[in-house]
């Protein structure tokens, strides 16, 4: 009986085991979805929810700057899927086809400045005299239309960083007037000891309202339908709950287990 029982585990192991296919996951600085800065971000945690939900796909975090995001995920780019993202902010215009996932989150937009004796909404009325901060490769609405920030330069006193959370750092030292952030972010730092946001005078009116969504390039490594079924998956394990409830975002989840099958 040992014999064979030594036998059998021999032919077990002279079967080769399928490899994981490593699924490469575009991610550029757009907190709280993902940053260096900052000690975790959605993307990282909801890859590590995929990684230990499943057997089939390994995922792995590719940093890339915000502008060439289009560039990975094109045909033989560097990347497979970039997560939380929205299809409207630039890949028609630069003809990279994607499939996406339904939307996860809804955010928003809005101009902040800093806490000042006087300073009112009104400050926020128009851009004259006023010095402003973006971040390199993102997307603005202004004046009615969607603007990529080398554009916004090309017409506004801009400074571009590199970071959305050194934007809010210079505006409350003084050395900018205005940035946009997104409330999610303001979400994230409530409390937080990094960012004291109660310094910061949000416009009311927000700029730009979006859906983000998990998007899947060219590479066919990974379909958009099996992302969604993970998602789904996760979602009645209640782990989509979790992580939104982690970085104080419930309020802008669009996607629960509730909503879709």
């Amino acid at each position: 009986m040992g014999r064979f029982l030594l036998l059998f585990a021999a032919l077990l192991c002279s079967f080769p085991i399928a490899a994981q296919t490593k699924v490469y996951v575009a991610a550029y600085d757009y907190p709280p979805y993902f940053s260096d800065i900052l000690e975790t971000d959605l993307t990282r945690e909801l890859i590590k929810c995929l990684n230990a939900h499943q057997n089939n796909y390994e995922f792995v975090i590719e940093v890339i700057p915000p502008s060439a995001r289009y560039e990975a995920l094109s045909e033989g780019g560097c990347c497979d899927v970039v997560f939380f993202e929205s299809p409207v902010w630039g890949w028609e215009e630069r003809g990279i086809p994607v499939d996406s996932t339904f939307p996860l989150v809804r955010g928003k937009e809005r101009l902040v400045t800093a806490q000042k004796e006087g300073r009112s909404q009104a400050f926020f009325n128009n851009f004259k005299g006023k010095s402003l901060a973006g971040v390199k490769g993102y997307h603005y609405l202004i004046a009615g239309e969607l603007r990529s920030s080398n554009e916004l330069k090309n017409n506004y006193a801009v400074y571009l960083a590199d970071s959305r959370i050194t934007n809010i750092r210079m505006v409350l030292g003084g050395r900018i007037d205005l940035t946009t952030v997104n409330d999610e972010l303001l979400a994230a730092l409530e409390g937080s000891t990094q960012i004291n946001i109660e310094d910061l005078l949000l416009a009311e009116k927000p700029d730009f309202v979006y859906d983000l969504h998990l998007l899947v390039g060219n590479s066919k490594k990974i379909q958009a339908s099996t992302l969604q079924r993970f998602l789904s998956e996760l979602g009645r394990k209640g782990e989509i709950d979790r992580l939104f409830r982690r970085f104080n975002m419930e309020r802008f989840q669009l996607y629960r287990p509730s909503t879709i099958r």
